[in-house]
């Protein structure tokens, strides 16, 4: 079954492994460097090929960066309203100095864990995916920092207050409400996590769920 899904990320985040020209073949950077946008590229050709999911992010050529905050903000509730999954591209440099209120990641994913409504239309909460990004030596340890997650990140980890039955994991349920996954794990099977982020959601209730960042 195919979702609708977002994805979140630092655009210009460079502190990532640096892909092969091969991976990055329409790659318009000047300084040809890899950036979690061209993480986002690869998902969305994979999107498109498969047919099977859809995309609700911007693509590479839809910037929003010249509209004010209030048009953006409005732009990206509109897009995660009408997905059911957000992927969160966890990158070591994701985080900038202003404060987790007024960042996007952590915006984006608060908005994705509310149940919304909009007239007579309804969206439930979001599925939340964590795909961890290799830094430039190509290790996913980095996460592993303390205090290096957003708060609202943090809040949904190991947030399971009742376990029950669930088939798309190896393990059983997950302990958090946040999937997460290193990029090459999620890369070879992307619609495997995605349907095993959707099966949480669709047990939220076992889980003690945080929106706000």
């Amino acid at each position: 079954m195919g979702y609708k899904v977002f994805i979140s990320y630092k655009y210009l985040d460079n502190s990532v492994w640096q892909l092969s020209p091969h991976d990055i073949l329409n790659k318009t950077n000047e300084t040809n460097e890899t950036t979690a946008r061209d993480y986002v590229d690869i998902i969305q050709k994979i999107f498109e090929k498969d047919g099977i999911h859809i995309n609700k992010g911007e693509k590479d050529d839809e910037s929003l960066d010249h509209f004010k905050k209030e048009t953006i903000q409005s732009k990206l509730a509109d897009k995660i309203f009408d997905s059911s999954v957000t992927i969160v591209l966890i990158s070591p440099d994701m985080k900038d100095s202003l404060e987790e209120e007024n960042q996007w990641i952590p915006w984006e994913i608060a908005y994705s864990l509310r149940s919304k409504q909009r007239s007579e239309k309804k969206s439930k909460r979001n599925a939340i995916l964590l795909v961890i990004l290799p830094d430039q030596n190509g290790s996913y340890y980095y996460v592993n920092q303390c205090g290096f997650y957003f708060n609202i990140i943090q809040r949904n980890l190991n947030n399971l207050h009742t376990p029950y039955y669930a088939c798309k994991l190896e393990n059983g349920c997950s302990k958090s409400y946040m999937l997460r996954c290193n990029w090459d794990k999620f890369i070879s099977k992307p619609n495997a996590w995605i349907d095993a982020a959707i099966e949480i959601r669709d047990n939220g209730d076992k889980y003690t769920i945080v929106v706000r960042p």
